[in-house]
């Protein structure tokens, strides 16, 4: 292994993978590292017995900057696409109730009463908020649109998105378009219509040829051989330049000995005076030292914690600081005429009231095509979380029990399942609760003052695959401009 490079990027999730290749697009001499022996970090499709399962997200959103990577590695042929018009459903009052998506659907739809509705209608005329300090999302969510709406829209998708609580989410940190809105504008709905305006003055303006690309790319997509496809053909792209299996990774920086013009390991993390970071680890039972002139870590807020301890007190106190609730993941199948609830949208998520221990069900094989054999469904519950942290920690026999019985209750299965895979995660997705935004800001303001280290991940700008893509390809054309000035 090279002992010395431009950058030295820790950690092969879809961050640290987004980074890597793109510094090495743009001509940087990069080395992506990684703890396990495989990428994608929970990224991660398996077939099992004929079905293609998912131990992490499901689906991405096709934003922009997926679909723009896609389209560069040339793999567009491999992407699977989900029906636009595929509904999602919340379960409420013991029914399934499809998400309405236009005036008509929400007029009909019996999942709000009509003085929920009424108050929906409302909100233009609700003053804005004045108070500088977070907000959680479901208080937000009932000064804004109402109770109802609260309880029966919001808190399930903040459950979907986070496996997380509305009352203990910061909307300023998990949702910052939405209190942009009103800050901005004074209003959700004025906010809305002012930003539909300004997208449609965009197209006008923008190419023919681009206008036409645009409408298929906020479609929920994955791949043919699931959402692990992305991150595995990244790694085919960085070859050498990625090593996997490194254990014992332990990053300090060095400074200059001007007796002898070699790098010596520093005592402490004096930002002053050093001339590059060394990164020490075992591989293959093995210790390797190497040299860089830049550090991105892209690892869970904890793994991070642990490697800049040496670097900074500071921020390793904040990063600890960041929760990340346990989460099971339960890929179950039946026979497809056992289940009397048509499988016809993305899935459903479960209001609070309910008081189910599944967050939601992504139903697999009628969301994407190879999900399941013939006359198989393939469905995906999701337990815990931090709504219910108690029953991710049940044994595997309790969590098929709870899981089958809930979901004969919502879709009125009458045959037994069969037992695909049951994925545990004791810490799943980082909770942006109140006070994140003001811990982000913290976080940022400490790297100010520690030059050429960078941090990269789903706990800072975003959850989402998608939210992750866009933040690693702007902070690695970031760093390549600092590199070539």
């Amino acid at each position: 292994m090279q002992n010395h490079r431009e950058v030295v990027v820790i950690g092969a999730g879809i961050s640290g993978l987004v980074c890597a290749f793109r510094l090495k697009t743009l001509g940087i001499d990069v080395l992506l590292i990684e703890k396990s022996d495989r990428v994608g970090g929970v990224i991660q499709s398996e077939r099992v017995d004929g079905f293609l399962i998912e131990r992490g997200p499901n689906s991405s959103q096709g934003t922009d900057e997926l679909m723009a990577l896609v389209e560069e590695l040339g793999i567009t042929g491999e992407l699977a696409e989900g029906d636009p018009r595929a509904p999602a459903y919340v379960y409420f009052k013991q029914k399934l109730h499809a998400v309405p998506s236009g005036a008509g659907a929400f007029i009909k739809s019996k999942l709000l009463s009509l003085e929920g509705k009424l108050r929906i209608f409302r909100e233009p005329f609700v003053p804005p908020r004045r108070q500088a300090e977070e907000e959680s999302v479901a208080a937000f969510a009932r000064r804004r649109i109402g109770r109802e709406a609260a309880e029966r829209l919001v808190a399930p998708f903040v459950a979907g998105i986070y496996a997380g609580d509305a009352d203990r989410l910061s909307v300023q940190a998990a949702f910052p378009r939405l209190a942009d809105l009103e800050t901005g504008y004074g209003s959700l709905t004025r906010g809305m219509v002012a930003k539909a305006r300004e997208a449609r003055a965009a197209r006008k303006s923008a190419a023919a040829a681009l206008d036409k690309a645009a409408p298929t790319r906020k479609r929920m997509v994955s791949f043919r051989e699931g959402m692990s496809f992305l991150p595995k053909t990244l790694a085919q792209r960085l070859g050498e330049d990625l090593i996997v299996g490194c254990s014992e990774i332990r990053l300090r920086m060095a400074e200059l000995d001007s007796s002898n013009q070699q790098d010596v390991p520093s005592p402490r993390a004096d930002w002053s005076g050093f001339s590059a970071f060394e990164v020490e680890l075992e591989r293959g039972g093995t210790r390797e030292l190497l040299t860089c002139d830049r550090v991105i870590i892209a690892t869970p807020a904890r793994a991070t914690a642990a490697l800049v301890a040496a670097l900074s007190d500071d921020l390793r106190r904040l990063l600890d600081e960041i929760e990340y609730p346990p989460l099971a993941i339960v890929n179950l199948a039946y026979h497809s005429s056992s289940i009397s609830v048509p499988l016809d949208g993305f899935g459903f998520l479960a209001a609070p009231s309910e008081g189910l221990n599944i967050l939601g069900c992504v139903w697999n094989s009628s969301l994407f095509a190879g999900r399941a054999p013939a006359g198989s469904a393939l469905l995906t519950a999701f337990i815990g979380g931090a709504r219910n942290p108690d029953a991710a920690r049940l044994v595997d026999a309790e969590l098929v029990s709870t899981g089958h019985s809930e979901l004969q209750r919502v879709l009125g299965i009458s045959s037994e399942p069969r037992v695909i895979a049951i994925t545990r995660y004791e810490h799943s997705i980082p909770q942006y609760n109140l006070g994140h935004a003001e811990r982000v800001r913290r976080i940022e303001s400490l790297l100010t003052g520690m030059p050429r280290f960078t941090l990269i991940g789903n706990y800072l700008h975003g959850v989402s695959t998608g939210d992750c893509i866009k933040e690693a390809d702007r902070v690695a054309r970031e760093v390549a401009r600092c590199l070539n000035t």
